[in-house]
């Protein structure tokens, strides 16, 4: 599906991926981090080159309101999501919402006395971290899943030796 066709025009994208649907991720957090959802660049490319930026700044607002600690100026803000927008943009928008809701839960430090940018991209690299470590585990966790399926659905040397005797049998029986 493209992005136009799951989340609609820009518009449409930016009233349905909103701060306020960073709790309903954070609940799912392997869906954030492994689903099929648009990076900073997809959304760039669907809804115009300077789209990323436009969708983390309310983003970013959302997070310096919540803390209740001087908030941001205006070219805090921009200069913030710039910032994310170019170093980060192979982030999905899902993992984002995540990394903003755990910031708000104290994951990451607090502010004191004003929100501070430095704090921000410092623990957002603390979430990339996080992230690799579980996107390694969850590779992981598949590849020893499918072996264990895969372990099933084969035989063993003796249960092959075997089922060779059964069958050359057969065949001699069949040529009979």
């Amino acid at each position: 599906m493209t992005i136009l066709s799951k989340f609609g025009d820009r518009d449409q994208f930016l009233q349905r991926v909103n701060p306020k649907t960073q709790a309903s991720f954070a609940q799912k957090k392997e869906k954030a981090i492994m689903g099929d959802y648009p990076t900073l660049t997809d959304i760039c490319q669907a809804y115009g080159k300077t789209f990323s930026f436009q969708w983390l700044c309310p983003q970013i607002v959302d997070l310096s309101k919540f803390t209740g600690a001087k908030n941001l100026d205006k070219e805090q803000v921009e200069g913030l999501a710039s910032i994310i927008a170019a170093e980060y943009r192979y982030l999905k928008v899902t993992e984002l919402l995540l990394f903003f809701y755990f910031f708000k839960t104290g994951r990451y430090g607090r502010f004191y006395g004003s929100v501070d940018p430095m704090v921000i991209t410092c623990a957002l690299r603390d979430f990339i971290k996080e992230r690799n470590v579980f996107i390694d585990q969850y590779e992981r966790d598949q590849h020893n899943l499918q072996y264990e399926l895969n372990k099933r659905n084969t035989m063993t040397h003796e249960q092959w030796l075997e089922y060779k005797k059964e069958h050359s049998l057969e065949n001699k029986n069949e040529q009979e």
